[in-house]
């Protein structure tokens, strides 16, 4: 009897050793095939899986075949030539236009009657 007393064979287990085997026990019985947090467990792992199986795919496939960016951009450089085509045509539109005004500029119309013609409005 002494002996088994020294060995601890007959020794009651701690408190720790019974939460953990009753926590190892009830893992083990809801992990198994069947069980409802196994089942969400593998649904949530099978759609991580997907979800990165469809994001490098989606990744590859605009890596690969998207050709949309070089359409973008070459309307985008097609816009701006159009663009500063018309600024040009806009700008000498204006010229001509300042031109004709100043063409038909009659600085001794500006004047008071009877008064001379002020330096300010001369050419």
């Amino acid at each position: 009897m002494a002996a088994k007393q020294i060995e601890g064979s007959s020794a009651k287990p701690s408190f720790l050793s019974r939460v953990g085997t009753s926590f190892s026990s009830t893992v083990r019985s809801n992990f198994r095939p069947g069980a409802g947090i196994y089942s969400l467990t593998y649904g949530v792992a099978g759609g991580l899986v997907l979800s990165g199986l469809v994001y490098v795919g989606r990744t590859l496939n605009i890596l690969l075949f998207d050709h949309e960016y070089y359409k973008l951009q070459s309307r985008k450089r097609f816009f701006e030539k159009q663009l500063l085509f018309s600024r040009e045509q806009e700008e000498t539109a204006s010229a001509h236009y300042l031109a004709s005004l100043a063409g038909e500029y009659d600085p001794v119309a500006t004047r008071l009657p009877f008064k001379p013609l002020d330096a300010k409005y001369r050419f």
